[in-house]
């Protein structure tokens, strides 16, 4: 009977022993995790291009012309005729003048001139008769003296009254006030019912932007050297010349300018010499007062590699690029770079046209790393990157 029930019970354990066996089994024995996929990143092929000459200025724009509309007279604001910051045609009505008094001055002006026509014309009778008695000895030498006399001081005193009607009446077209030229009114200084003379200020201003002057200064030495390699008048080095411009906001400006004017002198304070552009403003993008960056190139360059700022890194050991090889590795890459070129760089030594440098993720990898290549264009004037349809693998 007990030889029975430990067979028993041995039976009731061997499934636990089992399971115990196959778990234990199933532990020592676990596969192998799977391998991580390269990380992505996106390159842009190294392309040559022709690099010109340049220099790059910090510039200020200006108006190409400009008038202070001020009263000629001294007068009452009755109307005003313009909107602030208007586009103005030359010899438009901007502002009219109280006239009554002008029109009173002109009306007196005008019967004095009358006075004098009339006094000249009786001075002019009686002198031609005074002379035909006179020649008979009926007229003394002392009352033809007179004579003369009187139509001498009528002929200035019509004189006299012609100008002041001339005067009386410019007075009365002052009391209009009409645009110079064409171009852009600006802010108004006063209000309707305002009394202004010449000495009051400019009520406003008449702006012309097209084109547009930008002004920067060049240091002395540097113009001097620019002279000595550049002989010639201002107009004739302009034509060798192209001026381009970068606007506050970093974008490109899609107009391209001349030289137009370079100071006889320098700048005894600052050590540098003035010098002009002038640019077609046709759509009014650019307002005067504006700081921004004027590029000068030459006609002609050599052909360096373009690589994107973004792409730039630097260490106290030099400036480096992240490139990737035929085995989709990374490696570090040292390079001497030059001037900017809009959202690209000069590389003058270091890089050749046909490699493949890393553009973003570049956090991501370092030397050696193997990675997933995605070739994108990038925008040489914005920086924007886009994707290719081509992609390297």
């Amino acid at each position: 009977m007990a030889s029975s029930f430990a067979r028993k019970e041995r039976v009731q354990h061997l499934p636990v022993f089992v399971l115990t066996l196959i778990v234990v089994v199933g532990c020592s024995e676990s596969p192998e995790p799977p391998q991580a996929e390269p990380p992505s990143v996106s390159v842009v092929v190294v392309e040559d291009s022709e690099v010109r000459p340049s220099r790059e200025f910090v510039a200020r724009t200006a108006a190409s012309a400009k008038a202070d509309i001020t009263a000629r007279i001294e007068a009452e604001i009755r109307e005003i005729l313009f909107e602030e910051g208007a586009r103005v045609s030359q010899g438009q009505v901007l502002l009219r003048l109280e006239d009554t008094t002008a029109s009173a001055s002109l009306k007196q002006s005008e019967a004095e001139l009358a006075a004098a026509r009339a006094e000249l014309e009786s001075a002019t009778k009686n002198l031609r008769r005074g002379e035909e008695v006179a020649g008979k000895g009926f007229l003394s030498d002392a009352d033809l003296d007179k004579l003369k006399d009187r139509f001498n001081a009528a002929q200035s005193q019509l004189q006299s009254a012609e100008a002041a009607v001339d005067k009386a009446r410019t007075n009365l077209n002052y009391a209009e006030i009409r645009a110079p030229f064409d171009g852009w009114v600006g802010k108004l200084n006063f209000d309707v019912g305002a009394v202004v003379n010449p000495s009051s200020g400019p009520i406003t201003e008449v702006l012309v932007t097209d084109p547009i002057y930008v002004q920067f200064e060049v240091n002395e030495a540097d113009y001097v050297a620019f002279r000595r390699a550049n002989s010639g008048s201002t107009r004739d080095i302009a034509s060798q010349l192209t001026l381009s411009l970068t606007l506050p906001d970093g974008e490109s400006y899609d107009q391209n300018g001349v030289l137009d004017f370079t100071d006889v002198r320098t700048e005894s304070s600052t050590g540098t010499v003035p010098i002009r552009a002038v640019f077609p403003n046709p759509r009014s993008i650019l307002l005067p007062g504006l700081y921004v960056t004027v590029l000068i190139q030459g006609q002609s360059g050599e052909m360096h590699a373009l690589v994107p700022q973004m792409a730039i890194q630097e260490t106290i050991e030099g400036t480096f690029v992240l490139l990737i090889n035929d085995r989709q590795e990374v490696v570090q890459r040292f390079v001497t770079t030059g001037p900017r070129r809009g959202s690209m760089m000069v590389v003058q030594s270091g890089l050749e046209a046909g490699e493949r440098v890393i553009v973003e993720g570049l956090q991501k990898v370092r030397s050696g790393t193997t990675v997933n290549p995605v070739r994108k264009w990038i925008d040489p004037q914005t920086g924007a990157l886009r994707e290719t349809e081509e992609a390297d693998q």
